[in-house]
């Protein structure tokens, strides 16, 4: 008997109710702006929400390059992407600093865990690789570990790759063993 009330309030629940939270993170839904130092408490809170070993004084240094992007939904942080220019040098495949830079280093963005799997890594990347170009960069640069594959470095991203990784590989992204570990760079 109290299955039967429970199926039936079940089948009561309106239809708008799901939707509303379904279109609440839809892409249209998620603001995304350019960091500042106003955003720098919140920033250092979802990053170190999500595993990143940071303190207030490395973000606020990337910050102030003016090239990070965080996500935002009902005006609260859930990502955070940081990103500062860079030198790449695609004879050796190295990167650097250095004052006449070509392109932009993309930190590991950070995504609140309840909002895994919605999209805003992807959507950080793409905000930071439009910046980029709209700066004269040529190239987005980053590390994706540092332990080497055995194989195809894309065959493993493939098989047992992080998020991130086949984020890079669905973006075109090309990958390049190095001593530092697996560099990633995409002609921008």
């Amino acid at each position: 008997m109290s299955e039967s009330f429970a199926l039936k309030q079940e089948e009561k629940k309106p239809e708008a109710q799901k939707k509303k939270f379904l279109y609440l993170l839809d892409e249209d839904q998620v603001e995304v702006k350019r960091l500042t130092r106003d955003d720098l408490d919140e920033c250092v809170k979802v990053m170190q929400k999500c595993a990143f070993d940071v303190t207030p004084a490395e973000v606020g240094g990337i910050i102030d390059y003016k090239t990070s992007f965080g996500c935002c939904v009902n005006r609260m942080l859930i990502g955070v992407g940081l990103s500062w220019p860079a030198v790449y040098d695609p004879e050796r495949r190295t990167v650097r600093g250095g004052e006449e830079t070509n392109a932009i280093y993309l930190e590991d963005p950070a995504v609140l865990l309840s909002f895994e799997g919605r999209d805003i890594r992807r959507i950080l990347l793409r905000q930071r690789e439009e910046d980029a170009r709209s700066m004269g960069k040529s190239y987005a640069v980053a590390y994706l570990y540092e332990d080497l594959p055995s194989g195809s470095i894309v065959d493993s991203i493939k098989g047992a790759g992080s998020q991130l990784g086949k984020l890079y590989l669905a973006e075109e992204y090309e990958f390049f063993k190095t001593d530092k570990g697996i560099l990633t760079v995409k002609r921008l």
